[in-house]
Order: C-alpha cells, then structure tokens, then sequence
C-alpha cells in the first residue's frame, strides 16, 4: 500500500488532520500508531526479524504511559477507545493499538483487534517494516482503504527510524507557530509526562525517557521517582513547569526535525502549516490528499473542511518562551525558504 506519514511536533493541528483522513473513503487513517508503540519502550523501530508472535505482542502489549493517562481526570483528545463501554479497561491495561489506533478506524475496535488477534500471530518471520507492511495492508483490505497515512503526536521524533524502515514512504511535515504549540503542550497530560521522563532520562543518564524502570525510582527525586512505576497523573499536572521548557522541547524538535525532512527527495516531502489549513480548508486539504496518493473528492473536501474550527488565541508574549521557541522558529523559515526556492526552479 501507497504509505504518507505526517510527523510534526505535537500540538499543531494533527489531531484535527487525523479527523478529517479518518472521513476519507480511500485513507486508512492510522492515528498515533507510532507514538502508541514507541511509549511501550521495547523496540518499535528496531528492524529486526521476528516472528508474528513477537509482532503481535508489540501490538498489543500495554502502554502503561497511556493507561494512566486513560485512568484519569486528564484523558486526551486522542484517546478515542469506548472506555466505559469496551471490554479493556486502563486500570489493568490496555493493548497498546487500542487507545487510539483502532478506535479511529472503526466504531467497535475490540472486534477489530479480535479478528487481527486470530492472525497476525502466525505470521512468517520477516523484518520488523515488513511486519508493518503487511499490517497496513491487512487492515487496508479488510476496510476497503488503498492508502494508509500515518499521524503520531511529537513525530518528528521518529523521522529517521520512519526514513529507515520506510524508504519509499512520503512525508508531510505539519508546523504550526512555536509559541502556541509551547501553550497547547503545557496544558496536555502526554507532552508534561514527556517532559518528566525527559528531565527523568537526563539525570538518569538514559538513551530514551522510556528506558526508566523500577529500579530507578530510588535514584530520581520525589516529582520524577512516580514515573518509574505507574505514573501519576496528577502530579504531572500539579508539577510546575514553566512554558519555556514546552518552548525549549518545541525548539528540538523543530531544528532536529527539518535537518532529516529537508534530506528527503523533493517529491517525496511536502510542507502543510496548521494556519494555513484555517484560511483556506479545501485547499490544503486537497493538496495534502493528492501528495498521499488519495483522490480529493469534493464531497469528502467540503465534509473534510467543514470539520476545521479555528480556534482564536490570545497571543503568547512571555519573553522566556518566546526566546525558547526562536531557534525552531529560524529552523521553520529556512525550511520555508528553501521549499519556496524549489518551486521557482
């Protein structure tokens, strides 16, 4: 299947994105596949073979981060799973693809993980990004979908293992104002969990803010020590963090992301800003649709854009998260300038 993933910093309009692919008859919609796998910290992008069994417990092994945040008084707009109503419930765990992925794909996604669960273990053993494939695939057969997209919070992350394992892939780069993404992740429980695990990882001297284990807890101070266990949701957002540290997270992501999606070919990239997509819905919707291999058809664009509410912000004037986000924002324009560039060529 024809593969697209947009990766972006979090915060920048992709939930809103990831709506308006899931009415696309054509796309299969994966919403926060990557991110759902990568919070379990066991090896999402490490190309190995393995066998289907080893696949299927990727898939459906919990992601403790996302049931805690589940759990609580803090569940993200993400989170599409019937949890009061579905068979899984957070407080024991849920598999990972059931948070977000299934439920985005069909209005009954116990069913759905019923029918994957009953094959993908008797799968070949084959390379990791064959395992995907072959998922996307299967998934895209049994709901009629010719084009899998890919959308994942904090994205730009994983843009070098998604080049990796992926590269005949198509990327589409989502930005949205530094400043205001800085606000929207201070205020969401999984960027301030994010934060702590990375402040946790740093004192800790780890390679990934998901290698923190029990062993840890003794070593992190009294507002860190919970996340080596079962997070504390509550904490996280009694923590006080200042926005600039959202700032400074922007920034990394931001000035690490553009330098890989700028080594992409030219036609395998397209640049797409959450403002942008408020001014003129159709428009970019239709563009993003045609770079994915997907028919922008007008009556799934005029739905599509029917969807996209712009949201009026007061603007964020705190000198310290402004400066924060200056060099993501620098990064931005020069990612612009040369796109811009290309096309007068």
């Amino acid at each position: 299947m024809r593969i697209t993933f947009v990766v972006g910093s979090g915060r920048c309009g992709s939930t809103m994105l990831s709506r308006a692919l899931q009415a696309h008859p054509d796309v299969l919609s994966m919403n926060e596949f990557f991110t759902s796998l990568a919070a379990k910290g066991d090896g999402a992008f490490q190309d190995r073979a393995i066998d289907g069994r080893q696949f299927w417990s990727l898939l459906s092994g919990p992601a403790r981060p996302f049931d805690a945040i589940a759990a609580s008084e803090y569940r993200t707009p993400e989170m599409l799973y019937p949890y009061e109503r579905g068979r899984f419930r957070p407080e024991t765990g849920l598999p990972a693809i059931a948070h977000m992925t299934l439920p985005a794909l069909t209005p009954n996604p116990d069913a759905l993980y019923d029918d994957l669960a009953a094959v993908i273990p008797d799968w070949p053993t084959q390379p990791l990004a064959d395992h995907y494939r072959q998922f996307f695939t299967d998934l895209g057969h049994r709901l009629g979908r010719t084009v899998v997209v890919e959308r994942s919070g904090a994205s730009l992350a994983f843009l070098p293992a998604l080049r990796a394992l992926f590269p005949e892939a198509r990327f589409v780069h989502l930005s949205r104002s530094g400043p205001h993404c800085a606000l929207s992740m201070s205020r969401h429980a999984a960027f301030r969990t994010l934060l702590l695990r990375a402040e946790a990882m740093e004192l800790l001297g780890l390679a990934s803010p998901f290698d923190i284990g029990l062993e840890h807890a003794a070593l992190l101070p009294d507002h860190l020590a919970h996340l080596a266990g079962e997070v504390d949701c509550d904490l996280v957002m009694r923590t006080p963090t200042p926005l600039a540290a959202f700032g400074r997270l922007w920034s990394h992501l931001m000035t690490q992301g553009v330098d890989e999606f700028l080594q992409l070919p030219p036609e395998r990239r397209m640049a797409l800003a959450y403002e942008d997509i408020l001014e003129r819905p159709e428009h970019h919707l239709g563009r993003l649709a045609s770079f994915a291999q997907a028919e922008p058809h007008p009556a799934w664009l005029h739905e599509a854009a029917a969807s996209v509410v712009r949201t009026d912000r007061p603007p964020v004037t705190d000198p310290d998260t402004l400066t924060a986000c200056a060099p993501g924002e620098r990064a931005l324009e020069r990612q612009n300038r040369l796109l811009r560039a290309e096309t007068t060529l």
